[in-house]
């Protein structure tokens, strides 16, 4: 049995059965990420007593009366900015470390109600405020898909996407305010879903943009994606898979450019794929360039950054990523009246975009416009990586990364996939096909 490979589902079939103990489990993840983790620095913290208490205790749960709920004895990872246990978030910064907290956020108690054993808290880019995954505070986590050169992860859920990538947890959650559950995801080679938003409480969640801010799973596939999701979020999990064509709309090519080569490639692919399997396929051209939904989305997080980090970044002695106090101090000058204006226009744009393409099931872009570069390659002061994913927070949509291959230099990339805000079960539905489709 490869411990490693096996879904979230299967863990938890396996550790209600007694087919598998958690404990042994547990145990397992805990050696991995003993290995791993000092190469790959995904994990800011690990609670290994906790975790190997949690398990005994689930094994003799399961003994007693049968599974605790659908999460039995699977392990997961948290991104660092929830409260959990009484540990509050750290924020991916040295300037919050950790400190005894007074709750567990909503979202993660519903996991471990569900009976999962959360191993652990994973690094993060400070303040979640970058797409590279970098930080040059506390650490950048290395991509697993090169251990030979350090490439960026992808940001800023950096450390979760590592975590599921490096097969050193099977799900990890993290958070997206302007792509930071995709953009890691397909630069990881793994599935990336932010949902709704609102669909999952924040409560005891370190907020970035409260405009947008979501939490999401980071898994292998979208089943089990779909099941963290349903947990988080309350819901009942859906029963059947909605098997019919939809209609896909995808953006005309010469407003995804600039745009690597071989991730264009593989994007095009994927859209004959569609083709193939009997989707219908339009080409629209979004009302605005993608970069200027890309620059809202900013300038609404920016003003929101700078008032909860004010103190932080202007004192020029605290221990802050040089570039995240940039990226903060770039909110100083949005008064309230011109964020109230940020907010307007965002509010135009969404109408202005669902007026236009309310038709479409599903729009399908590429995850991010390049692959893992090496992380001394870096220029901090662009921010490509964000093309593609910020358009979907800033018009309120729901979306998901899924793997659709890798560059002659085997790095891989990812298939953007959003619909409507309240439509995450038919986008769910839709991935879990597409993303079938592609394995085979």
């Amino acid at each position: 049995m490869l411990i490693p490979e096996l879904s979230v589902q299967n863990i938890a079939r396996l550790t209600t059965t007694g087919e598998l103990s958690t404990r042994s489990l547990v145990k397992r993840v805990l050696d991995t990420v003993a290995v791993e983790n000092e190469k790959l620095h995904a994990f800011v913290e690990v609670f290994a007593d906790a975790a190997m208490h949690r398990a005994e205790e689930l094994d003799q749960a399961a003994s007693r009366s049968g599974a605790l709920g659908p999460l039995h004895g699977v392990p997961i990872a948290v991104k660092d900015l929830a409260e959990i246990g009484g540990r509050a978030a750290g924020f991916g910064s040295k300037c919050y470390p950790s400190r005894p907290g007074t709750t567990t956020a909503t979202a993660i108690q519903r996991l471990i109600d569900a009976g999962a054993v959360i191993i652990g808290m994973t690094h993060m880019v400070e303040f979640a405020i970058g797409g590279w995954g970098t930080n040059h505070a506390m650490g950048t986590p290395w991509n697993p898909v090169d251990r030979n050169v350090h490439r960026v992860p992808g940001g800023s859920s950096s450390g979760s996407a590592v975590a599921v990538a490096a097969r050193m947890v099977p799900a990890a959650i993290g958070s997206d305010t302007g792509g930071s559950i995709r953009i890691p995801a397909s630069l990881c080679g793994v599935i990336g879903f932010k949902p709704s938003f609102g669909a999952i409480p924040l409560d005891g969640i370190a907020p970035l943009g409260p405009a947008f801010d979501t939490l999401g799973p980071i898994t292998r596939n979208v089943a089990d994606a779909r099941l963290l999701f349903c947990v988080m979020a309350g819901l009942q999990l859906p029963e059947n898979l909605t098997r019919k064509p939809l209609l896909v709309g995808v953006p005309a090519r010469d407003q995804l450019l600039p745009c690597d080569p071989d991730v264009l490639s593989n994007f095009e692919r994927s859209i004959r794929s569609l083709r193939s399997a009997g989707h219908k396929v339009e080409i629209f051209s979004f009302p605005k360039a993608l970069t200027a939904y890309q620059a809202l989305n900013g300038k609404i997080v920016a003003y929101d950054a700078y008032r909860q980090h004010k103190a932080l970044a202007e004192d020029p002695a605290t221990p802050l990523d040089p570039h995240v106090r940039q990226r903060v101090l770039a909110g100083r000058n949005i008064d309230e009246r011109h964020y109230a204006l940020l907010l307007l226009e965002r509010d135009e744009a969404i109408a202005e975009f669902n007026a236009e393409y309310s038709h479409f099931d599903i729009i399908a872009l590429p995850g991010t416009p390049l692959p893992a570069v090496p992380v001394k390659a870096v220029d901090e002061s662009k921010i490509p990586m964000s093309l593609y994913t910020r358009a979907g927070n800033c018009l309120d949509l729901c979306g998901i990364s899924i793997p659709n291959g890798v560059t002659p230099a085997g790095l891989p990339t990812g298939l953007q996939l959003m619909s409507w805000s309240g439509a995450d079960a038919k986008l769910l539905d839709f991935a879990e096909q597409v993303a079938q489709g592609i394995d085979g």
